[in-house]
């Protein structure tokens, strides 16, 4: 981030929100941010893959954030980790964590020195915690 441009990486609830709130994340993120790249790990891919898989609205969820995704340039990389969060917590190292997930939070907080999260705060806003 030094000079570089930002990287915001996503987790699936931050993404399943873009339907379920009608918020547009990646906007706020570029409001805030200026122009970050959008990074997702395959992990959360396949979430959302499995969610699309599931219920009428999980799925509905699950198809709105991959347009959004598919709309926003949102690159797909692969990151060495067991599951969703731990591959987020390795990207934390270079990445900003867009999530709603207190666990996750807290996580990249802790063992992350000067690790950021965005939060969606009230439904609506993204904020950079």
């Amino acid at each position: 981030m030094d000079g570089k441009r930002t990287t915001v990486a996503f987790d699936t609830n931050m993404l399943l929100n873009i339907a379920r709130f009608r918020a547009d994340v990646f906007a706020q993120a570029r409001e805030l941010l200026g122009n970050p790249e959008f990074i997702v790990p395959e992990q959360v891919m396949e979430e959302l893959e499995r969610l699309a898989k599931r219920g009428l609205k999980i799925k509905k969820e699950a198809r709105v954030a991959k347009e959004a995704m598919a709309k926003n340039r949102v690159k797909i990389v692969k990151v060495d980790a067991a599951g969703a969060d731990e591959a987020l917590k390795k990207l934390a190292l270079q990445a900003i964590v867009a999530t709603n997930d207190k666990e996750l939070k807290d996580s990249v907080k802790e063992s992350v020195v000067g690790g950021k999260v965005l939060l969606l705060r009230q439904r609506k806003f993204l904020e950079l915690g």
